[in-house]
């Protein structure tokens, strides 16, 4: 996975988090594995990504068009890269640590729509 990849991923993520307004402990524990697992290769500290991804991500819920714009950005950098298996497993995981809400399912599928469009 490329850092632009990763990046993205964890923009990913911190969105589907807003998605529902709720982080259970299940969720932050598969999170923080994802964010071990991915690594980190930039000059620019991981933390300080996160404070700017979380920002992003908060912004991005703000409205419907908004939201689309987000989702359509990072997956297009996510196909780019063809990390698309990678990506979906982690944001299922997390979504999917304390049970999927109609929310979180609907989130996945918007992201598999994207990542994985019919031909």
């Amino acid at each position: 996975m490329t850092q632009d990849s990763r990046q993205v991923l964890i923009e990913l993520l911190f969105l589907s988090l807003y998605m529902d307004d709720h982080l259970s402990l299940a969720e932050d524990e598969v999170l923080n594995e994802a964010l071990e697992s991915l690594g980190w290769d930039s000059p620019q500290p991981r933390e300080k990504f996160i404070f700017k991804a979380f920002a992003s991500a908060r912004d991005a819920i703000t409205s419907l068009d908004k939201t689309r714009g987000f989702f359509d950005t990072r997956t297009a950098v996510i196909k780019k890269d063809g990390s698309e298996a990678e990506s979906i497993t982690w944001l299922s995981k997390v979504l999917a640590a304390d049970g999927l809400t109609s929310t979180e399912k609907y989130f996945l599928a918007q992201l598999e729509q994207r990542l994985y469009p019919a031909s």
